[in-house]
């Protein structure tokens, strides 16, 4: 049966909208992170709060796996559609959760608790979230457009981030520091929630991925991809892990390291560091699509390794003029960061999903993907911290973003190139 392929408007925007929303969360985690430290974790100095407060961020990357693996079988043997919405449904409930929980001087012990359960169920809801709406993507797109309609997932993702920074300054800028921590940094995790609800009514108007409606039609499915994906696929799953390092590092540097960094040691203000960042954002969200569409052109290898190669030449200029302290060097420098960031985090959802066969599809490459994540992805900013503070310069950080990048080219290289993977086998 041959199926037509062509590029469904509605499916890429609730996509969009859906990683928007799951992935404002994140955003928001680690933007609060000053407030919430003091909010959940006040008896003690605010160094301390900050890292604990970071510990509970961390702690929820143990769990990516489990989840990854239960939403990627369920994927695989129910649909990606049905996935993603569940996906939503979870994650915007937990987010809603975590913007009523109630502080430490209200319960005690009990609020920190509460939210490091929280944290952990809700990085779990979203741990496959890239790699499901990869597949529902690409199997629903034109062989010569699937890495531009794939990056809709990253588009998403870094939209949230945006949105999830802009909301922050926002608030900050309207309320005072009691009132932020009293109650309005609720309001953001209440809204982004409440976005969820819009998200299930488009994608309730979407259609399930015609290659699995296919294969379910004809009896096809795998009933055991997890044991089939572990048994006859642990290569690919380790490529998978490999090309996820990058966009695991440089993300939660960008949004859990460099604020504190900014206001602390530079002495930017909120609002300096907050649009400088969203600036890097901005620039690396308009990019994406460009870098999904290169990929389609000269493959998937070639613009990840590019970006790849980026972060080793240019990771030391980047770093040298943070330190500087000079504003404008700190936005030249997230700028050229917000470049790199592009290619590297573009061609990710559809690269991971052409590396399996459809059989296993989603279960591999979430599995491969968030074990890059467990690994080095919640634990950037701590490892980070500890390595500037042991070393006493920012200069640590470099030889860390330039090391991870330099392993994630090195996979690049020995890898095969899957642009002209057929998708239906």
């Amino acid at each position: 049966m041959l199926i037509e392929h062509k590029v469904d408007k509605k499916l890429s925007f609730a996509i969009i909208l859906g990683n928007t929303v799951a992935w404002a969360d994140f955003a928001l985690y680690a933007y609060f992170s000053l407030v919430l430290s003091k909010v959940f974790f006040p008896f003690t100095s605010s160094a301390n709060a900050y890292i604990l407060y970071f510990i509970v961020f961390a702690l929820g990357f143990l769990f990516r796996p489990i989840g990854s693996a239960i939403a990627g079988v369920y994927a695989d043997k129910h649909g990606r559609k049905n996935t993603l919405m569940a996906t939503v449904i979870i994650s915007s409930v937990i987010t809603a959760l975590i913007g009523l929980l109630p502080s430490y001087d209200t319960i005690g012990f009990f609020s920190p608790l509460l939210l490091t359960i929280l944290r952990i169920l809700q990085t779990m809801s979203i741990s496959a979230e890239p790699t499901n709406s990869g597949s529902l993507l690409i199997e629903s797109a034109p062989d010569n457009r699937k890495g531009l309609v794939t990056s809709c997932v990253m588009v998403g993702i870094f939209v949230g981030f945006v949105l999830g920074i802009y909301s922050f300054y926002l608030l900050s800028s309207w309320l005072t520091t009691e009132q932020m921590s009293l109650w309005g940094w609720r309001l953001s995790f209440l809204f982004f929630a409440s976005l969820g609800i819009i998200v299930v009514i488009v994608l309730s108007f979407t259609e399930e991925s015609p290659l699995f409606l296919q294969r379910k039609k004809e009896n096809r499915l795998n009933p055991h991809p997890f044991k089939t994906a572990v048994a006859q696929y642990p290569r690919q799953m380790f490529i998978a892990f490999g090309y996820a390092l990058m966009m695991a590092v440089t993300n939660y540097f960008l949004l859990g390291y460099v604020p504190k960094f900014a206001q602390h040691t530079l002495g930017l203000s909120q609002k300096q560091e907050s649009l400088a960042i969203t600036f890097c954002l901005v620039i690396t969200v308009i990019l994406i699509p460009f870098m999904g569409l290169l990929s389609d052109k000269v493959g998937r290898r070639w613009v990840m390794g590019g970006g790849a190669l980026g972060f080793c030449l240019l990771g030391y200029p980047m770093i040298l003029l943070i330190n500087t302290g000079e504003y404008h060097f700190f936005v030249f420098a997230l700028a050229i960061y917000g470049v790199l960031l592009a290619p590297v985090s573009a061609v990710l959802p559809v690269a991971l999903a052409e590396m399996f066969p459809f059989e296993v599809r989603c279960t591999g490459g979430a599995i491969g993907y968030n074990i890059a994540l467990l690994l080095l992805g919640g634990t950037t900013p701590i490892v980070v911290s500890q390595l500037v503070k042991v070393s006493g310069t920012f200069f640590a950080a470099f030889w860390y973003i330039s090391g991870v990048a330099f392993i994630h080219l090195m996979f690049i290289i020995f890898s095969k190139e899957t642009k002209n993977t057929d998708l239906s086998v």
